[in-house]
């Protein structure tokens, strides 16, 4: 599959580079972002996750920070732990085909391949909201190794239109979904690394914790009310076991960072019920500028590309968009803008308090499909 071709043509090219760019890595006029007295067990690309950091190590972390969106872009120091909360707000509204504004009139001329009839589509999505709580947690048993865990609940909404054989509009309603999404665990393992800078390999595996068999009351084109399981998008799971790998880079200057990172989902496994969701390609870089002591500016831009669902749910047969496999996946392309902020004092001394906001630049989606609106992250971090 095309994930995995990216995949593999990914990770040969940082390999190589990594293999081969350690004077690259050391020259130039930058400078370290630790203290010269720090324990070299501690050149970690980490954020400042203990109290017992000195106050020099942790001011010069005000500009090496990753945004909050990014997962897994650091490791830690032996014996380490760090935990993370993240509090995540996404909206969606409107639809495209490939990258153009499509109208309902558009969307209801589309065939209904979800069930003999009607012969054509007569619920159109108009407005999605999901609210995703996460809880990480990160333990370094050495400074080469770091394991990292995940999970979430999630809440999602999504306002949708029907309208009746002939086309007419009948109404609005709603529907939602919530419950525990899929967990993953993960090894970080540290490869090149110098005093300002170093890639880091990921082997992550996501388990099945979320559902596949949400349910929830629809309008039908017969103005009728109906209990009927969700389409895909408003499950809280993918119900299949799926690899996460990553290569992640970092570089440090004096009051600055950037960095990049390639990662990939694959679905090993048909769920139970008989469908994978599509594989998923991320490339995103940023960079991180110290504006005080304590705080930190980030941009970053993330390029995603997700394949379609193979396989189809035979309970999934309403005659909405997202009840069709086919009209899932895509490219996009969002730039993100980010606060990290490390107090030095007062009740979050020691602690991470940091923002994120995300929005869309550019979608050439296999319509149609919702497009993204924006999304909110702000998370905390805190560690020994």
């Amino acid at each position: 599959m095309n994930t995995r071709i990216h995949l593999t043509n990914a990770f040969t090219v940082i390999t190589l580079l990594s293999l081969n760019t350690h004077n690259a890595f050391a020259g130039g006029t930058e400078k370290s972002r630790y203290s010269s007295n720090t324990p070299a067990s501690h050149n970690h690309g980490a954020h400042d996750h203990s109290s017992h950091h000195s106050s020099a190590h942790t001011s010069a972390h005000s500009g090496a920070d990753a945004p909050i969106g990014v997962m897994g872009d650091h490791m830690h120091g032996a014996g380490e732990w760090m935990f993370s909360l993240r509090q995540i707000k996404m909206e969606m509204s409107g639809n495209k085909i490939g990258s153009n504004n499509a109208s309902d009139t558009e969307i209801l001329s589309i065939a209904n391949t979800n069930a003999i009839m009607p012969p054509n589509l007569r619920v159109v999505p108009q407005h999605m909201e999901m609210d995703m709580t996460m809880l990480g947690v990160m333990y370094a048993p050495n400074a080469d190794l770091t394991f990292m865990a995940m999970t979430g609940y999630v809440q999602k909404t999504m306002r949708l239109t029907t309208y009746n054989m002939m086309g007419m509009r009948i109404g609005n309603f709603e529907t939602e979904s919530e419950g525990f999404g899929d967990t993953t665990i993960s090894a970080l393992f540290r490869g090149q690394m110098t005093a300002t800078s170093q890639i880091h390999y990921a082997l992550g595996l996501s388990l099945p914790t979320g559902d596949i068999e949400e349910q929830d009351t629809v309008l039908t084109p017969m103005n009728t009310r109906i209990a009927a399981r969700l389409p895909y998008a408003m499950q809280t799971g993918s119900g299949s076991y799926d690899f996460k790998p990553a290569i992640t880079f970092n570089k440090h200057f004096e009051n600055y960072s950037f960095g990049g990172q390639i990662s990939a989902v694959v679905r090993l496994n048909d769920n139970e019920s008989d469908y994978r969701l599509g594989d998923i390609f991320t490339v995103q870089s940023w960079i991180s500028k110290g504006i005080s002591p304590t705080v930190s500016a980030s941009l970053r831009l993330k390029g995603t590309s997700e394949e379609k669902i193979d396989g189809r749910d035979t309970l999934i047969d309403k005659p909405i968009q997202s009840a069709d496999p086919n009209f899932y996946g895509g490219q996009r392309l969002n730039l993100g803008i980010g606060l990290n902020l490390a107090p030095k004092s007062g009740p979050l001394a020691q602690k991470r308090l940091d923002f994120e906001l995300v929005g869309p630049i550019y979608e050439k989606l296999n319509g149609p499909q919702m497009s993204q609106d924006w999304s909110l992250i702000i998370g905390f971090k805190t560690g020994f």
